[in-house]
């Protein structure tokens, strides 16, 4: 049973932009901007052409009554403030937030509020932007999004900025029951009607969550932590959910497909090289030519790739395993943690034509790869479409066993 422990929650305020791939080119400038933001923080330069007031104001929105405004509105406060600076600030604030939202719930028994001294208020600079072959996800923070993208926004119809905002829980792991860990926190709250995005990287184990959905989210997660469930109560929810899953794919002739000329390894920045990580990242990205762009040309790319900036600071990578789609990248190996020879299969879930807001399709879906006795997986929610990761050892079971 996964515990408080191991889960912190931050505090920024998210969201989630979904772009069509052929129209990468409208937001191409844009997310290079914020890319070149991040390294400045990384760096940390004296002279950035990005003022104190401009970097300090990204980790929350002074409209934003969900959290506390008495830390961002703290013009001397530095970038330099190191994480138990930070978790200092944080503790001495957020804590009555949280017992407010509780308090609004009326419950005869008692509930611990186990997870209300994990809650941390993060520098606001976490960043997640994955490529598939049809669309590119970005997540980040709501006023990054606003500030670089809103005129690329106007321009394309065919993307889309969820109406939603979201704060992320992040699971920490040893590596042991990867996947099945992440299930336990999160099965409960999308049974619950809570929408889920997943990101499964190389330090941990990401879910965004919306921030309206925040007090029920954390009502849950106590109840449950102090309380427990019935395994065979569990047992029969997590049926339920994979069945509700199942019928809503098949209502919509939605088929997952397990992806085997793709392979795709898990890895990481080293603690020393998230700088020319980032750097490499808007290197690959400017040289995408924007004619080839506009006609959908994936040649100069890889099809699939995701980079993560993490709310703990770490840049987490999902990578092509095969050389030539690497080699796009220009990554050195030496900046990269982890083997490259370990991969996964994607399992490719198409949900354009469902609602951007469903619930549990992850979960679902990971639940009856769990009876399967596939107990290692990763995950990658996009904007339209969701990955379910799964080793190589585990393929020919995938193949023999589901039917896609």
């Amino acid at each position: 049973m996964i515990d408080s422990t191991e889960t912190q929650l931050f505090t920024s305020k998210i969201s989630i932009l979904t772009i069509p791939r052929d129209n990468f080119w409208i937001f191409k400038s844009g997310i290079l901007e914020i890319l070149y933001v991040l390294i400045d923080v990384y760096e940390n330069r004296s002279n950035s052409r990005y003022s104190d007031n401009d970097i300090s104001s990204l980790s929350s929105s002074s409209d934003d009554k969900s959290f506390d405004d008495n830390y961002i509105s703290n013009s001397n406060l530095n970038l330099n403030l190191n994480k138990n600076s930070y978790d200092a600030i944080s503790n001495s604030n957020s804590n009555n937030l949280i017992n407010n939202e509780l308090d609004s719930f009326s419950d005869s028994r008692s509930i611990n509020n186990l997870y209300n001294d994990n809650q941390i208020e993060d520098d606001g600079y976490f960043f997640h932007l994955a490529f598939t072959t049809e669309e590119i996800t970005l997540m980040c923070s709501t006023k990054l999004i606003k500030k670089y993208l809103n005129k690329a926004m106007k321009l394309d119809s065919n993307s889309t900025l969820i109406s939603d905002e979201f704060f992320i829980i992040q699971v920490f792991s040893d590596g042991s029951n990867i996947g099945k860990k992440i299930l336990e926190l999160t099965k409960p709250l999308s049974l619950n009607n809570i929408s889920l995005f997943f990101i499964s990287n190389y330090f941990s184990d990401l879910v965004l969550i919306p921030i309206k959905d925040k007090s029920k989210t954390l009502k849950i997660l106590n109840q449950i932590e102090y309380e427990g469930e019935n395994d065979s109560y569990k047992e029969a929810r997590s049926d339920d959910l994979e069945l509700k899953t199942f019928e809503l794919f098949k209502e919509n002739n939605i088929k997952p497909k397990l992806v085997t000329d793709v392979k795709l390894v898990l890895t990481g920045a080293r603690s020393g090289d998230c700088v020319e990580i980032l750097k490499q990242t808007a290197e690959s990205i400017s040289r995408l030519n924007t004619e080839d762009l506009k006609k959908g040309n994936k040649k100069n790319f890889p099809e699939y790739f995701a980079i993560t900036r993490t709310p703990t600071e770490e840049i987490g990578l999902l990578l092509p395993y095969d050389y030539n789609e690497l080699n796009k990248l220009k990554f050195s190996k030496n900046n990269i943690m982890g083997s490259l020879e370990d991969y996964y299969y994607p399992i490719f879930i198409d949900l354009k034509k469902l609602p951007l807001d469903l619930k549990g399709i992850v979960s679902g879906m990971a639940s009856k790869l769990l009876r399967m006795d596939i107990d290692e997986m990763s995950y990658l929610s996009l904007g339209k479409s969701g990955i379910v990761l799964i080793p190589d050892m585990f393929r020919e079971q995938v193949e023999d066993k589901l039917d896609f």
